[in-house]
């Protein structure tokens, strides 16, 4: 339950959000700005599951907010603007990798916020271990099994967004699955 203080914070935010997205629709620099401030960690972090390079993180990124930047005249105020820019921001990652660009960097280790690097129980695979093992898969794989597993999207979905099968989605799921399940065995055993 939120207190009067937070209340008045939440609406004050959902108040500013209103503005700016306002601002955004009249394309000014400013507004955008200010959109791009307010969302730039919740969805680098997401864009980050997709690949532990920084640099690619940033591009798709960037292309993601380029793409709201041009959309935001459809956005309808049904359900939250952070779900709509989320689902731009993943049809940013499929357009990437789709088109090759995210084979040809090498991968490096993801930058973990500090709080969530520690696992209370130590029989489980923490956060910091299971984004590293999620880093060692292929990145088609990679980027379907986050969209399968972690979005929620349907093989179907998945494959319209990145112009596959749906039994090649059904494949990269189970090839992840089974590398997944060999890297955490190695990390417990």
């Amino acid at each position: 339950m939120l207190t009067l203080s937070e209340h008045s914070n939440y609406n004050n935010s959902c108040g500013d959000l209103d503005q700016i997205l306002e601002g955004c629709c009249r394309n000014d620099r400013l507004s955008q700005e200010r959109l791009y401030s307010f969302f730039f960690d919740s969805m680098l972090a997401m864009v980050r599951r997709y690949t532990a390079d920084r640099d690619q993180a940033i591009d798709i990124l960037n292309n993601g907010f380029l793409r709201a930047f041009k959309k935001i005249g459809d956005y309808r105020h049904a359900g939250s603007f952070e779900g709509w820019l989320r689902r731009i921001m993943v049809h940013a990652v499929a357009d990437y990798f789709r088109h090759g660009q995210g084979q040809t960097k090498e991968q490096s280790t993801a930058e973990i916020p500090e709080h969530l690097l520690h696992a209370n129980d130590p029989d489980q695979l923490g956060y910091k271990d299971l984004l590293l093992v999620l880093q060692r898969l292929p990145p088609v794989t990679r980027v379907v099994i986050n969209l399968f597993i972690i979005e929620g999207y349907s093989h179907k979905e998945i494959a319209a967004l990145l112009h596959i099968s749906t039994g090649t989605s059904k494949w990269h799921v189970a090839e992840g699955k089974r590398i997944l399940k060999t890297h955490v065995s190695a990390l417990h055993g």
